[in-house]
């Protein structure tokens, strides 16, 4: 079976089964919130499904999925049983603490677990600062109340990109290297990378990458720091692999 396959319709201990699942990741065809749960199934290497679902196919998906939202990951086990597990950072954590035979990536000591989940919190601290500005940049200012033909959206998208590129974003990217220079290494610790560094990762690639067209360029410049880990995660072979380097 191949490690991964895309498909569409148009200090510490682990705990490891030994059956391998069925396992098909579904979301929508670019990163978003999905991209470190494909970086777990990665860098453990666990053959999976990444189905990218096209924008027009969800309506009709989104009745079938747990909570009416994607990413969903079905796990078919030999025996037939099937789940329908949502939320990424569940996801996350299962992958981690099901498939990584070194038993690193999502330690169990009380310490070094508090570690790895203050640093995933963080993350998702960050996402949620993101999230309007991508949510009008969809059409969706609906669910702040605002209605379809909202005549300033587009001065206040610009508003929020503002303040996210020169105050939010910043603000995180100052506390995160003063992290990385603590450990010498990765997120948690200087020579183990977990399961917060695979969330970072793709957080830092989308502001790298001016946010989908809704930030400026070069916003990662003035931190070097991050930008060497960055590169350091592109050192592992799974992950290099997984983005073709």
């Amino acid at each position: 079976v191949a490690l991964h396959s895309s498909s569409s319709s148009s200090s510490s201990s682990s705990i490891v089964q030994s059956e391998m699942p069925s396992l098909k990741l579904t979301y929508f065809p670019f990163e978003g919130i999905a991209e470190k749960v494909r970086l777990a199934f990665a860098v453990t290497e666990t053959p999976f499904e990444d189905f990218r679902v096209p924008r027009e196919e969800w309506p009709n998906l989104k009745e079938t999925t747990p909570f009416g939202q994607i990413p969903v990951l079905e796990i078919t086990e030999d025996d037939g049983k099937t789940k329908a597990l949502a939320e990424s950072g569940a996801m996350l954590r299962y992958i981690a603490r099901r498939f990584d035979k070194t038993g690193t990536l999502y330690p169990i000591d009380p310490e070094s677990l508090a570690e790895v989940e203050e640093m995933l919190h963080l993350a998702d601290d960050l996402w949620r600062e993101v999230l309007p500005l991508f949510l009008m940049k969809n059409g969706k200012q609906f669910k702040f109340g605002l209605p379809a033909d909202w005549k300033e959206k587009d001065e206040v998208m610009s508003t929020l990109a503002n303040h996210l590129a020169t105050v939010e974003f910043p603000k995180y990217m100052k506390s995160f290297t003063a992290r990385l220079e603590k450990t010498g290494g990765y997120v948690c610790f200087a020579d183990q990378m977990t399961i917060a560094d695979l969330q970072w990762l793709p957080i830092c690639r989308l502001f790298e990458s001016q946010g989908m067209g809704t930030l400026p360029a070069g916003l990662m410049d003035p931190f070097p720091v991050v930008k060497a880990w960055m590169n350091k995660m592109y050192e592992n072979p799974q992950i290099r692999k997984w983005y073709e380097l």
